[in-house]
């Protein structure tokens, strides 16, 4: 593992929400001797304790320098190429985070970090400054830290310098000048190799 490693884990909400909802499935389960209905809220209360229970045990997420590791699956930065939100935080839900990350050679990928929202916020803005080759929900890596994010300038990643204006040594006049004197050469050039093909030996000979 590279030295410079910061590790994301899960809430523990989530745990602590999987055992409130697993006991109220309990609870629903002794209501629906009495009342089968509570049979149904037992069902619905099993599934949530379930899905948080599994949103609890994801890996660990660690960002290096060169890569980044879900659990024991390694990724390198210059492997991605999009980064993409699920509808699920399009529509204003923080956690979860679920992305949908294309890399190279056509493969996908999700990411799933249910953090706390802070740290959930941190982690999108780590991938999308270390993720040179990639776009994050279509917006190209340079023009998003040039135009779209509102972090301080100071916090923004050095951008590659953009390229140079080229160099004009010569006023436009006096490169048309050189033009038109370049053009003349030809001419000049063209009428004296037809001149000498006509009086070249060999024409004399034929004569």
């Amino acid at each position: 593992m590279e030295p410079n490693v910061e590790t994301f884990l899960p809430s523990r909400q989530y745990a602590r929400v999987g055992w409130a909802a697993l006991a109220g499935s309990l609870i629903c389960v002794l209501c629906g001797f009495g009342a089968p209905i509570g049979f149904i809220f037992a069902l619905l209360c099993a599934m949530t304790a379930a899905a948080m229970f599994w949103l609890a045990a994801r890996p660990p997420i660690r960002l290096g320098d060169t890569q980044f590791n879900v659990g024991e699956r390694t990724i390198a930065w210059r492997e991605v190429r999009e980064i993409n939100r699920s509808r699920f935080n399009s529509m204003g839900f923080v956690s979860p985070l679920i992305l949908h990350l294309k890399l190279t050679n056509a493969r996908y990928r999700f990411l799933i970090y249910p953090g706390e929202p802070d740290r959930v916020d941190r982690l999108a803005k780590a991938l999308r400054k270390n993720s040179h080759l990639s776009t994050f929900d279509g917006v190209p890596y340079r023009d998003y830290w040039m135009w779209t994010d509102p972090l301080a300038e100071e916090e923004r990643p050095a951008l590659p310098p953009p390229a140079a204006p080229p160099v004009h040594l010569f006023s436009r006049e006096d490169e048309e000048e050189i033009e038109r004197l370049y053009q003349k050469l030809k001419a000049v050039g063209r009428l004296d190799s037809r001149s000498s093909g006509k009086d070249s030996p060999n024409n004399k000979d034929k004569d």
